[in-house]
């Protein structure tokens, strides 16, 4: 009862407290969600040209390595896996130079490391750390060291409230156990939580295997045949064209939405490794109250990790049916060249994608891949490349243009099964370095479909301006340093008739405490030209709203990061945002809605 009259008391006075946090974008008060340069950092690591295309569970994962750097130079192998932040490939390098060169010191060497670049270990930097205890040569001593993290969230929009908790110990060296639960405004019902997810990571240290017991992820290949979470339909960055697959991991997400639910682990013997899982499809659902019949799923991979590349073989079967994969990637002289193929059971159904990244000159690489997905292929758990809505019935080809963000791609794809049905995308982003502290952001996408007769085209343009005190790069994204930031962006988009969308932000970081403002104004009269915007949140929070109707809308953002105990170690971190959405511009009356949200982590 008094944590609901709190929400609506918040919701009550909230244009008082929106108008009271205002000057605080320029004092520090208690850190917000995820910096500008960090989002950038993230698109780079997942292939997406913008923050719209993420999901909350990449945020998730991301944020907890922002709070808890990878240390790649003490980690071991099941570890640096288990992260997600580097594929197979890299970790297999990354591992043979630590043992004949020692730790690595800079990012400039790591960048140098096969497998790396310059460009992947820029968006990296955030979530590493470049740690060690021993001379070159040498590996780190174990870790000990026991970690709990304690994360609450509650929300209120209007008279619904939802809540989220999570719950993380681990043992740097040995072990990692994880619970999550949260509920939603939809919930006739606030316990036991709507979606929940758990698990029970154990690793070697002397000998790289582990073992996972719960929810876990498996991404493997292309993503033809296994891939877990997010994955982008359509290509938008070049990036987008190819997967690093990350094997087998825990899953730490609260909603667990695409993840396995059983037991899988994985060992290495010399440069190969080996995966195995067992799976009940349907169980997650099942256990949450709703209604399915649970299935289960059985199967494999073993790949060999060499210098230059890599090739594996995926096999699983289940109650309903089963397929067998095999891919590639090889490297040589800064060109990248991968594929997979995939034979479905009992259909029969063959599906295909190949491709290649090569450098042309000084910093600019051209990128292809091809893909081929008759009707009667259709998996389940894939999350291959494609243009429509899942990966079967399909053939096109992509080709993209990059150098130091500058991108230009182009997709056209088809139905096999009816060759009309087909489509065009076209997507171009260029930044431009004003002054040290601006830089100007330009979009544009073009979708053309022939067989649509309303819809047959949908145009979407960007103009974005970002300003930081302590100077900011088109390439990199703004400063780590204190500053004062703003932003604004003018949208358009053009389908079935034309939408635009603009917003105003202002913003503080200094240190451990920050704050942001955004105040937008969107004119929206079809749902087809509907605008998404990404906004920020709470960390590991994902607000993407689609803008639709005439209004307006004002979000407000602060939260700080307070340090304890002897060695300064232990954190907590307090997190408020507000928000409000108006439609006073629209002929006939629609609701306004109020959203109030409290986060509080505790890192001990």
């Amino acid at each position: 009862m008094t944590l609901t009259w709190t929400m609506k008391t918040l919701l009550g006075i909230l244009p008082y407290l929106i108008t009271a946090i205002l000057p605080f974008a320029c004092v520090p008060i208690p850190v917000p969600a995820q910096t500008d340069s960090q989002m950038m950092s993230v698109m780079a690591l997942v292939g997406a040209s913008s923050a719209e295309e993420l999901d909350e569970q990449e945020m998730e994962r991301f944020v907890h390595f922002l709070n808890h750097p990878l240390e790649i130079n003490l980690e071991s192998h099941a570890k640096l896996l288990s992260s997600g932040l580097l594929s197979r490939y890299q970790v297999a390098s990354l591992e043979d130079y630590r043992l004949h060169n020692g730790e690595v010191l800079s990012f400039s060497e790591l960048a140098l490391i096969e497998g790396f670049s310059q460009e992947y270990v820029n968006a990296l930097k955030p979530f590493l750390s470049l740690k060690g205890k021993e001379p070159p040569g040498q590996a780190g001593q174990e870790d000990h060291t026991v970690r709990q993290d304690i994360l609450g969230r509650l929300s209120q929009r209007g008279k619904d409230l939802s809540y989220g908790l999570k719950y993380r110990l681990s043992s740097a060296d040995a072990a990692e156990v994880s619970l999550a639960g949260r509920t939603s405004y939809q919930d006739n019902a606030q316990w036991p939580p709507s979606s929940w997810s758990g698990c029970a990571a154990f690793f070697g240290r002397r000998k790289p295997w582990k073992v996972v017991l719960g929810d876990y992820n498996l991404r493997f290949a292309q993503g033809l045949a296994l891939w877990s979470g997010l994955s982008l339909s359509g290509f938008s960055s070049s990036s987008s064209f190819y997967k690093r697959a990350t094997g087998l991991s825990p899953s730490y997400s609260w909603s667990g939405v695409g993840t396995h639910r059983g037991v899988a682990s994985d060992f290495q013997a010399g440069r190969f490794v080996f995966t195995e899982f067992l799976s009940f499809p349907g169980l997650k659902d099942r256990m949450e109250g709703r209604k399915s019949v649970p299935g289960w799923l059985a199967g494999a991979n073993a790949g060999y990790f060499g210098r230059e590349g890599q090739v594996s073989v995926t096999v699983y079967g289940g109650s309903s049916g089963g397929l067998l994969s095999a891919d590639f990637r090889y490297n040589r002289k800064g060109a990248d060249y991968f594929g997979e193929v995939v034979v479905l059971c009992p259909e029969w159904g063959l599906g295909t994608v190949a491709g290649a990244i090569v450098p042309i000159c000084p910093d600019w690489k051209l990128s292809g891949v091809f893909r081929n997905y008759p009707s009667s292929f259709s998996s389940p758990y894939s999350g291959g490349v494609r243009s429509w809505s899942k990966t079967s019935d399909e053939t096109g080809i992509a080709l993209g243009l990059e150098k130091h963000g500058f991108e230009f791609t182009a997709d056209l794809a088809a139905k096999q099964e009816d060759h009309a049905v087909r489509q065009g995308k076209l997507f171009f982003t260029c930044p431009v370095q004003v002054s040290d502290r601006t830089i100007l952001l330009l979009r544009a996408t073009e979708r053309f479909r022939p067989y649509e007769e309303y819809l047959r085209f949908k145009t979407g343009t960007r103009v974005e301006l970002k300003w930081s005190s302590a100077g900011i790069s088109a390439r990199y994204g703004e400063s780590d340093g204190d500053a004062w930031m703003a932003g604004w962006r003018i949208e358009g988009m053009l389908c079935r008739s034309l939408a635009g969308l603009s917003y105003l932000e202002f913003g503080r970081k200094a240190g451990d405490f920050s704050a942001w403002v955004r105040g937008t104004l969107f004119m929206v009269d079809n749902w087809d030209d509907r605008i998404y915007s990404f906004e920020r949140d709470v960390p590991g929070g994902f607000t993407v709203p689609a803008y639709y109707g005439r209004g307006f809308s004002v979000t407000a953002l602060g939260g700080g990061r307070f340090r304890f105990g002897k060695d300064k170690r232990k954190t907590l971190k307090i997190h408020l945002r507000v928000s409000s959405i108006r439609y006073p511009f629209m002929k006939e009356p629609k609701p306004s809605r109020n959203e109030a949200r409290i986060q509080l982590t505790a890192s001990l």
